[in-house]
């Protein structure tokens, strides 16, 4: 591929000029953008770090100015606001630059937990039985609801809203915490059947032609055979909580061959039917008798360079450098 001049977009929490970038790019929070920047760079492209607060006009200045062939997307919010994360790719369209990853209609469908279900339960995909709670319409009685059951943010992201007492197991303590996710977090509420199990993450390239790498798994070590398991925001985040509990991603357990062949076919069935490009994960998870339900799809997840994606992706035999090519490939036709 011919060097080409690449947008780098990624969001900021607070109003950063690029000047003082560089007192950042060493940063943890950082790595991915660093990560990517120099594979970029490696590549040959040349590449323009931006990050977005609460403007586009520095965006459409470099658009309309220097005239990229291409932005690489790493936004996941404007103005601190998840939700916005589809209108940059729809501002990206209108102003007719390409970009990496999926466009507005499957950041849209993904974003919303329980319309995924919805679309892919009509498409005999298994998923949790579930109920969704909006703040402007509260659930009053879930008395015909299977128990015990797992409670989350609709539309939040990054186990948000996630905690120990997500898991509930009667109807009081689900009206509670549904009471918890309308008051503290201003968000609408998911109930969903809590799905005792293995939870698996299986990463995706492509467009039409889509490569499935090995799954992960969530390992939790030493939490006692008896307890539920599932991600919480700690246990994503807290490296010292991952640690006293043995909670680790890691390559999936063996599994029939069966149940691997049906896995892959229903994360491509999953990924077509949600408009995902370019790459994305499918959360899924697997029962005791080998029946896979959906969890989530993450249409454009973290890419840096020791986490799952790229990890799947090189024990698949496509190292990063290779891989990130083809998502610019992917991105540009």
């Amino acid at each position: 591929m011919k060097p080409l001049k690449i947008l780098l977009l990624f969001d900021l929490a607070i109003e950063l000029p690029p000047e003082e970038y560089a007192d950042h790019w060493n940063t943890p929070d950082w790595k991915p953008e660093k990560d990517i920047k120099n594979t970029l760079t490696k590549l040959g492209h040349e590449v323009i770090p931006l990050g977005i607060f609460n403007s586009i006009n520095p965006f459409l200045k470099i658009v309309h100015e220097q005239k990229p062939d291409l932005v690489f997307n790493m936004s996941e919010a404007f103005n601190n606001k998840r939700e916005f994360e589809p209108n940059l790719t729809a501002l990206m369209q209108l102003v007719d630059v390409p970009f990496t990853g999926s466009g507005p209609l499957s950041l849209h469908l993904c974003k919303d937990k329980g319309l995924t279900k919805i679309l892919l339960g009509h498409h005999r995909i298994r998923t949790p039985k579930f109920v969704v709670a909006k703040k402007s319409k509260p659930v009053e009685s879930l008395k015909k609801f299977k128990f015990p059951a797992f409670i989350k943010p609709l539309q939040l992201e990054s186990s948000e809203g996630i905690s120990q007492v997500s898991y509930v197991e009667n109807e009081k303590d689900a009206l509670a915490r549904v009471k918890f996710i309308h008051e503290r977090l201003e968000a609408d509420a998911i109930i969903e059947e809590f799905i005792d199990g293995r939870e698996v993450y299986v990463s995706l390239l492509g467009n039409e032609k889509l490569n499935v790498f090995p799954p992960r798994e969530l390992f939790f070590k030493q939490v006692p055979d008896d307890e539920p398991k599932f991600a919480t925001y700690r246990s994503k985040w807290d490296k010292d909580y991952r640690k006293k509990w043995g909670i680790d991603t890691g390559w999936a357990a063996p599994m029939p061959t069966s149940t691997q062949k049906k896995l892959n076919e229903i994360c491509k069935k999953i990924y077509r039917l949600l408009h995902i490009q370019g790459y994305g994960r499918i959360d899924l998870r697997i029962d005791a008798q080998d029946e896979i339900y959906f969890i989530e799809a993450n249409p454009n997840p973290s890419i840096a360079k020791q986490e799952d994606y790229a990890l799947s992706a090189s024990k698949s035999g496509l190292e990063y450098e290779d891989l990130i090519a083809k998502i610019v490939s992917l991105a540009v036709g």
